[in-house]
């Protein structure tokens, strides 16, 4: 369920024309988030996958997750994060609540941080990755994993996943 499209990045493939678009920055109501994973449930789909834009740029995430776990039927909730907003609190919480945890990273440091710029044009790999590699461990380096998003820009992406080896 994607429960936000606002993003605290700038991803080159998300917004390739550099313009935020005012109808992209919708945001479902827990509500509507409930009355999605209710038929999900009933369809006997039993793992959600919380995504955005960047979920945690939602105040209310965590109790939106606590929500998707009281529904009868779903079983695993899961989430996607750029890593942004990772603070200890979040990642206690997700360590807790959550069957997995997504880490979104195109990438050797040059590659993620053209794809992946913060508004004002600076990259995303050096606040990121210190975080990522605190949340793996704490999760006992189990019950995640780091997807990349691989474009024209990173064709030798077997190096991207090499350097994934050596972050641990």
């Amino acid at each position: 369920i994607s429960i936000t499209d606002r993003c605290n990045l700038r991803c080159k493939y998300c917004m390739p024309d550099g313009v935020e678009s005012l109808a992209r920055w919708e945001i479902l109501s827990l509500e509507e988030i409930e009355a999605i994973a209710i038929c999900a449930a009933s369809l006997g789909i039993s793992r959600i996958k919380v995504t955005g834009g960047e979920p945690l740029v939602r105040r209310d995430c965590c109790q939106l997750v606590k929500l998707l776990k009281s529904i009868p039927g779903i079983e695993k909730v899961t989430i996607t994060t750029n890593g942004v907003l990772l603070n200890d609190e979040i990642m206690d919480f997700c360590n807790k609540e959550m069957s997995n945890v997504v880490m979104s990273l195109d990438g050797r440091k040059d590659v993620n941080d053209r794809m992946r710029p913060f508004r004002n044009g600076s990259g995303s790999y050096e606040l990121t990755v210190p975080k990522f590699q605190k949340f793996a461990k704490s999760r006992g380096q189990k019950d995640y994993y780091v997807r990349g998003t691989f474009t024209r820009n990173n064709l030798d992406f077997a190096a991207d996943v090499l350097h994934y080896a050596d972050l641990g």
